[in-house]
């Protein structure tokens, strides 16, 4: 009897036993469950990264309206004030939308025309002067006509309502696309006839000031036509980005998908190398950008520290080869920085 009892504690131990050690999963889910979820995580992706393109090109936007006259040598630029997406199905959900072949507005520049008449993103372009617009394409061969001062008449779609507004191509400095490239690396680059931001950069930057430091940085080697100095084989041309399916006008009024993907085919973009002297002069004329573009500008130095410090062999390889020491860059910034301040100061006094 008591080695029966014995046999039954032990036969109740070992399933007890295993019944530890089985691995509990919780619910069980279909295929189809998981590919709902996948494409709900698609869409809320998709709003993330145009509220980031949003973000980014404002704060492009508001440097190019800003740069002096006498840090520029071309004529102004048309702006409109809007970038555009091919609507595909994702963007169909963001934006409730009913129609798979039409283009939709993502991103409207402030201030610009295009704000300042009420154009919202996720309006549905009907037509621009009466053409239609179906697609990109058909987009870019309106607005790439465009000159300053031309009126407009554009009509849109939206929450099923068709509206209609009237306004002009304004005028701007310099109006360069920026194109967020899906990588990790912290980095950000020109071609001159647009800027490049990974994603990497805007996960870096504690705020818009710091951004805005590297932007102008970029945006400076563009205007002051550092592209053309530099070993023009190394730069990605922007005819190879159209290649890539990139839609994006040079002279940007409007502008296209501006998320670069395929990385492995751009990233020779980031491998463009310049002078230390061009570095230099885009470190001076990028930290004027900032100060008149009224952001911070002590985050032109603070950026250089942190990229020291955090970043020690800086943001890509070989940068130190091609760049002026971190410690020369921050000392010089902050120089540039008390020479603008003590400008501005003897201004006010007079």
């Amino acid at each position: 009897m008591v080695k029966k009892i014995i046999n039954i504690l032990f036969i109740v131990s070992f399933f007890a036993y295993l019944a530890g050690c089985v691995t509990l999963t919780g619910p069980a889910v279909s295929q189809e469950e998981i590919k709902k979820t996948q494409e709900e995580l698609k869409v809320k992706a998709l709003d993330y990264q145009i509220k980031q393109l949003q973000r980014l090109q404002n704060i492009g936007h508001r440097l190019m309206l800003a740069i002096p006259k006498e840090d520029i040598n071309q004529p102004p630029q048309p702006l409109l004030g809007i970038m555009c997406f091919n609507v595909d199905e994702h963007l169909q959900k963001l934006y409730n939308l009913n129609m798979d072949k039409a283009v939709v507005v993502v991103v409207v520049k402030e201030p610009s025309p295009a704000s300042e008449v009420g154009i919202k993103p996720g309006d549905v372009l009907l037509s621009i002067n009466n053409t239609k617009i179906n697609n990109l394409h058909q987009f870019a061969n309106v607005v790439d006509n465009l000159k300053i001062g031309d009126r407009l008449q554009i009509k849109v779609l939206r929450d099923q309502q068709y509206l209609s507004f009237e306004t002009k191509i304004a005028s701007i400095p310099v109006n360069l696309p920026i194109i967020i490239v899906d990588l990790q690396e912290v980095n950000a680059a020109t071609d001159g006839r647009a800027i490049f931001v990974t994603y990497g950069l805007l996960n870096f930057a504690k705020s818009d000031d710091e951004i805005a430091a590297v932007l102008a940085h970029e945006l400076a080697h563009a205007v002051r036509r550092h592209v053309t100095k530099a070993q023009g084989t190394q730069i990605l041309s922007f005819l190879a980005a159209l290649a890539l399916g990139i839609a994006v006008e040079s002279n940007a009024p409007g502008s296209g998908e501006a998320v670069m993907r395929g990385v492995n085919q751009i990233g020779e973009i980031f491998n463009a190398h310049y002078s230390r002297d061009l570095e230099r002069e885009a470190d001076y004329f990028g930290t004027r950008f900032v100060y008149y573009a009224g952001y911070d500008v002590e985050a032109c130095a603070t950026v250089e520290e942190r990229f020291a410090i955090e970043i020690p062999a800086s943001m890509v390889k070989n940068f130190l080869s091609t760049h002026p020491s971190s410690p020369e860059r921050v000392t010089r910034i902050r120089k540039t920085i008390e020479e603008l301040k003590a400008k501005e100061l003897k201004e006010r006094k007079e």
